[in-house]
């Protein structure tokens, strides 16, 4: 059975740091002769969700008809799933905050009409990521929004989250010359590759 792995680049910037730690994982997978999707807010045109309640009596489906549709449907199929954005405000950014409220139609999937979204409901095969960025010094409770959001995702696709990786004071030195950033990505990727080589080989 294929394992489908899906990386998010979540920053507006296109070639900064989780730019860079995103695409460099994407490169990684590649030659370990792992396949991927790559979902790049910046390139998708995803409007906002205006609680229109159309999901709430349609089960599965937007009012919106744009790239969210096919988000929907990577997400759906999603079993190991790396989500990377720099801290805004202790949150995510602005364009995957607008990703995230779509993700509204697949939780009144499971909280309205009683049956989940999510392609595959057996958990053991799954695991969700988090990557998070943050320019300033560490201080407390600094990725504290982002993965009380992400979470949230994850939990309605039926994905644990896994681990949360952290980096601050990419403002002073960039994820490009930290050794730990070139470490949690080969471990990441060994561990991937693992866990796809066990299902499909």
């Amino acid at each position: 059975m294929k394992k489908n792995v899906v990386l998010v680049m979540g920053s507006h910037r296109s070639n900064a740091n989780t730019a860079h730690w995103i695409h460099t994982m994407a490169v990684k997978l590649n030659d370990m002769g792992v396949s991927h999707t790559l979902i790049d807010v910046n390139k998708l045109l995803i409007k906002p969700c205006i609680d229109c309640n159309f999901c709430k009596n349609n089960w599965g489906k937007c009012v919106h008809d744009d790239d969210m549709t096919q988000v929907y449907q990577t997400l759906k199929l999603a079993d190991i799933m790396i989500i990377a954005t720099p801290v805004y405000f202790n949150s995510v950014t602005s364009k995957l905050k607008t990703l995230v409220d779509r993700c509204q139609m697949i939780f009144l999937c499971d909280f309205k009409h009683a049956r989940p979204f999510a392609c595959s409901l057996d958990i053991s095969g799954k695991k969700g990521y988090i990557v998070s960025v943050g320019g300033a010094s560490h201080y407390p409770n600094q990725f504290i929004g982002t993965e009380i959001t992400l979470k949230l995702v994850f939990n309605n696709l039926r994905m644990p989250l896994t681990e949360h990786i952290k980096y601050s004071e990419t403002d002073q030195k960039a994820l490009k010359e930290r050794i730990e950033a070139e470490a949690d990505i080969n471990r990441l990727s060994k561990a991937i590759y693992d866990e796809v080589m066990e299902i499909e080989g």
